[in-house]
């Protein structure tokens, strides 16, 4: 496995601690799109966070969350033999980025600095002037979790959502617990309400 998937599938994992910042959450509908007409949910057979011929437990931690979610508004597991309305399917990322002051004659600046697009990274630097040089440089390791909703009918996506999150350690030491709080973030912005 690369160290790209291998790193990617280690940082969804660590989206959020309980004690953390929430993470920046970013979500698309497709337009005229009424998310309550769909009833019966799926997951995909090999998701963005599966790489080899089994189910991780990041897949099984994300689909016993998502559809603790779905379920709380009113959409329920198709049955077997069934077709579902909506497929599920979870991708991961990760980004680095660095991060840190310039520093020496004749002027003092900002190192490289980073944007977001949409669902995307670009940079916007390097800032600083000068023959400086680079202090208290570090790199920052960013991760995103996205769900998408599929509407089976015409295979395409209804709505989106993904969470981004600086890693930390304790993230990664507490893998079900911030993927759980990641989830829920990101359904918080979801259009269809839990029924109480």
């Amino acid at each position: 496995m690369s160290r790209v998937k291998i790193l990617a599938l280690c940082a969804v994992t660590g989206l959020l601690a309980a004690c953390a910042t929430a993470p920046e959450v970013r979500t698309r509908v497709a337009e005229q799109v009424d998310l309550a007409s769909f009833h019966t949910y799926a997951f995909v057979a090999k998701p963005g966070t599966d790489t080899g011929a089994y189910k991780s437990l990041t897949t099984q931690q994300l689909e016993k969350d998502v559809g603790e979610e779905l379920q709380s508004r009113g959409y329920v597991p198709a049955e077997a033999g069934h077709a579902p309305d909506l497929l599920v399917n979870f991708r991961v990322a990760t980004h680095d980025r660095v991060q840190g002051g310039t520093f020496g004659p004749p002027y003092g600046g900002w190192g490289w600095g980073w944007g977001w697009g949409p669902y995307a990274w670009g940079p916007w630097g390097p800032w600083g002037w000068g023959g400086g040089y680079y202090g208290d440089v570090q790199t920052v390791t960013t991760a995103s979790l996205t769900v998408d909703l599929i509407d089976r009918a015409d295979k395409s996506v209804v709505w989106s959502g993904t969470a981004f999150s600086d890693l930390t350690r304790r993230m990664l030491d507490h893998p079900a617990g911030s993927i759980n709080e990641a989830v829920h973030q990101i359904f918080v912005h979801f259009p269809v309400a839990p029924r109480h």
